[in-house]
C-alpha cells in the first residue's frame, strides 16, 4: 500500500505536484509507507492525532470568538485584521481567513482514512490484555468514522454555497487516502449538498456499530475500573455524541438555504436526534453523583461542567485574558462586543429592550439586564472580581477620558468587553494564581436545546409535548430559567410572561425567539456565523452596520454609533484559490469569481 500526501490537508498543490511521503520515518528507518501498519502506536496515533490537534482549543481563537467578529456580534480591533478585511469585502486570495480550517478539516480527515483503509486499524493488535484490545479496537474504529463525519460537516457547513455556475455545492468528499501521482486535478470536485449529507449520516451509522452508548460506561483497562477508564474516554466520541451530530447535520441540511423544498422531514429529524440526546442528559446523567441538572448553571472554568456532551481537549493558560481584557488588566482587547449584541440581551424580566413593558432606560441601559448579559460582556463600571475571595481586581473605565475608553491603544473601539470565558482567578500581576483549564464545546447542552427548539417548532409548533417528548417552549425555557455563569437567577426562574407570549402566539412568532436564544446562549463561540448564513435569503442580511457605544464623561450614552458597516461579496465563503487554480472542475463559491 502506497500512501502519500494528504490531497487537502497539505493543500491539493502538493499533491498534485507529487509531493513528499506523508509518512516521513523515524531516524532509524524503522518504517516506511509500505509497512506503518505494523507499528501499533503509529496507527493509533492517526485517530488520537485527529483528536488532539484538530478542533479549536480555547474560544479567543479564529474559529470561535474569531468567528463571531465576522457577524454582527463583534468586531476585531485592529482593522487590518484578516477576518475584519474579509468581512469589509477586502479578502486577498492569499489571505483567506477560512483556509486553514480547509486544509486542517481534510488533514484530519486523511490521518482517518489512513486509519480505516482496508480495516488496517481495526484488524491490529494494540494491548495484551484480548478483551481490554476488543473493546479499544470497537472504539477507535468508531471514533475514526465519527470523526470523518465531524470533518466533513465543519468543512460543508463552512464551504456549501452557490457556486459560481449557479449551482448550490457541498464540499469534495474525501473518503480514502490520497495517493500523489494517482490524483490528476480533474477528479477533484465538490459533491452535492445532499451528498455530502449523506455520506455524513453514513459515517454516523458506522461509528454508531463500534462506539459504546457512553463513554462514562467504558470497560476499558480490566486492572482499573470502569469509572476511572470512563473518565479517561469521557470526551472521546460515544453514541451519544454522534446522535448531537446527526442532530446538527439534520438541522444544518433543513434550513432554507439548503432545502428549498423544505422537506419537513429533516427539521422531524434534527428533533428526533435532538431529543434523544437531552433524554440522556434528563434520564441518566442526571441519576449520576453531581449529575445534571438542567436548572444548574455552569460555568466556563469547569471543563467537567455536566453541560458538556463533547469538547475539545483541555489548555491552561493565560492566553484567551490576554486576549480580551484591555491593555490596563494585561490584555490587548483583541475582539470587542458590538452593541448589536448588547441590544439583543433582553431585561430581568424577561422582556426585550424594544417593548414597552421592560422597563428599559436608555439612559441607564445596564440596569436590570438578562444575568446572561452580566456573565458574557463587560461595560463601564463593570468590575472583575477574584472567585476566590471576592477580591475587586479591575474596574472598567469605559466614560471619555477613561483608560478603557476608545481612542487608545488595545482598548475596544465598542466600548465594550468580552467576559465570557474568562477565569475569574487570573490577575497578570499575580504570578500565584494566573490561569485555568478550560475547552471548546463542540456539542452541549445549549445546543441540543436550541436546535430541539428550533427544529420542533417548525414541526409541531411551540407547544406540543407529545410528539417528541418534551415541547420547543420547554427546551427555551430550560435555558432562560437556569442561573448564569455567576451564579444569579434567569429571567424564567420563576415565571417568563415573555416566553409564554411567544408561546402562545405560535411558531412564527416563537421561531424569532428561538433565533435571538440562538445570539445571546451561544455569542463568541461561533455559531452565529453559521446560523445567519442557514437562514439568510441574500447577502443583504447580513451586510448590515455594527454599532457601538460613546459615554460622555458627564455619563451620556450614545448607543447608534456606527463603527463598521459589513460589506461581504458573498453569504459563501470561499474556497483556497490555490486549490481552485489547480483542481480544473473545483468550483468556486459565488462572490469570488476572480479567484480562480
Amino acid at each position: 500500500m502506497k500512501i502519500k500526501n494528504t490531497i487537502f490537508g497539505l493543500t491539493v498543490a502538493a499533491i498534485l505536484a507529487g509531493g513528499c511521503s506523508f509518512l516521513d520515518p523515524l531516524p532509524d528507518g524503522s518504517y516506511n509507507d509500505e509497512n506503518f501498519g505494523d507499528y501499533p502506536e503509529l496507527l493509533r496515533g492517526f485517530v488520537d492525532k485527529a483528536y488532539a490537534d484538530y478542533f479549536p482549543a480555547v474560544y479567543y481563537s479564529t474559529y470561535c470568538a474569531g468567528l463571531a467578529a465576522a457577524t454582527d456580534d463583534a468586531l476585531y480591533r485592529s482593522e487590518t485584521a484578516t477576518w475584519r478585511s474579509f468581512s469589509k469585502g477586502n479578502a486577498r486570495m492569499g489571505n483567506n481567513p477560512f483556509a486553514a480550517k480547509w486544509n486542517n478539516d481534510y488533514t484530519a480527515i486523511n490521518y482517518l482514512n489512513l486509519f480505516l483503509k482496508d480495516n488496517v486499524g481495526y484488524n491490529t493488535r494494540y494491548l495484551v490484555d484480548f478483551e481490554a484490545d476488543r473493546v479499544y479496537r470497537k472504539c477507535q474504529q468508531g471514533s475514526a468514522f465519527g470523526l470523518r463525519a465531524w470533518f466533513h460537516f465543519d468543512l460543508l457547513r463552512t464551504f456549501a454555497g452557490k457556486g459560481v455556475d449557479g449551482n448550490m455545492w457541498g464540499v469534495p468528499l474525501m473518503l480514502t487516502p490520497s495517493e500523489a501521482g494517482k490524483m490528476d486535478n480533474n477528479s477533484v470536485r465538490r459533491a452535492t449538498v445532499d451528498e455530502c449529507v449523506e455520506q455524513i449520516l453514513k459515517d454516523c451509522d458506522s461509528a454508531y456499530v463500534y462506539l459504546p452508548y457512553n463513554n462514562r460506561d467504558y470497560p476499558g483497562d480490566p486492572t482499573q475500573s470502569p469509572q476511572v477508564t470512563g473518565a479517561i474516554r469521557y470526551r472521546t466520541m460515544d453514541q451519544v455524541i454522534v446522535d448531537g451530530l446527526r442532530a446538527m447535520v439534520y438541522l444544518f441540511w433543513a434550513s432554507p438555504a439548503f432545502n428549498p423544498s423544505n422537506d419537513m422531514t429533516r427539521y422531524e429529524n434534527a428533533a428526533k436526534y435532538a431529543a434523544k440526546v437531552m433524554r440522556h442528559k434528563l434520564e441518566v446523567e442526571s441519576t449520576l453523583a453531581g449529575g445534571f441538572d438542567p436548572l444548574k448553571g455552569f460555568r466556563w472554568d469547569n471543563t467537567n461542567s455536566a453541560e458538556i456532551i463533547w469538547c475539545s481537549t483541555f489548555s491552561a493558560s493565560t492566553a484567551t485574558e490576554v486576549a480580551f481584557y484591555p491593555r490596563e488588566f494585561g490584555g490587548n482587547a483583541h475582539i470587542a462586543p458590538s452593541q448589536d449584541l448588547v441590544d439583543a440581551f433582553p431585561m430581568k424580566n424577561g422582556y426585550p429592550i424594544s417593548d414597552s413593558r421592560s422597563g428599559y432606560d436608555p439612559k441607564n441601559p445596564y440596569k436590570d439586564r438578562d444575568p446572561r448579559f452580566y456573565s458574557s460582556i463587560y461595560y463601564d463600571g463593570s468590575q472583575v472580581i477574584r472567585d476566590l475571595n471576592g477580591e475587586k481586581m479591575y474596574t472598567f473605565e469605559i466614560k471619555e477620558g477613561g483608560k478603557d475608553a476608545p481612542g487608545g491603544t488595545n482598548v475596544s473601539p465598542t466600548s465594550y468587553y468580552i467576559k465570557k470565558f474568562l477565569y475569574n482567578g487570573w490577575n497578570k500581576s499575580d504570578q500565584t494564581v494566573e490561569s485555568g483549564y478550560r475547552c471548546v464545546h463542540m456539542m452541549n447542552w445549549t445546543h441540543m436545546c436550541l436546535i430541539f427548539a428550533e427544529a420542533a417548532n417548525k414541526v409541531v409548533g411551540p407547544l406540543d409535548e407529545t410528539t417528541f417528548g418534551y415541547s420547543a417552549k420547554q427546551a427555551i425555557k430550560w435555558l432562560r430559567g437556569r442561573p448564569s455563569n455567576d451564579g444569579i437567577a434567569g429571567v424564567g426562574a420563576t415565571e417568563d410572561p415573555f416566553l409564554d407570549e411567544c408561546a402562545a402566539a405560535g411558531a412564527g412568532r416563537f421561531e424569532e425567539l428561538v433565533k435571538n436564544e440562538w445570539r445571546v446562549e451561544t455569542c463568541f463561540e461561533g455559531d452565529r456565523y453559521y446560523n445567519l448564513r442557514r437562514w439568510a435569503k441574500s447577502v443583504d442580511d447580513v451586510n448590515v452596520a455594527i454599532h457601538g457605544a460613546k459615554i460622555s464623561a458627564e455619563g451620556e450614552y450614545q448607543l447608534d454609533n456606527v463603527v463598521e458597516t459589513l460589506k461581504f461579496p458573498s453569504l459563501w465563503a470561499p474556497i483556497p484559490y490555490t486549490d481552485i487554480r489547480r483542481c480544473a472542475n473545483l468550483v468556486q463559491n459565488e462572490g469570488w469569481e476572480t479567484w480562480r
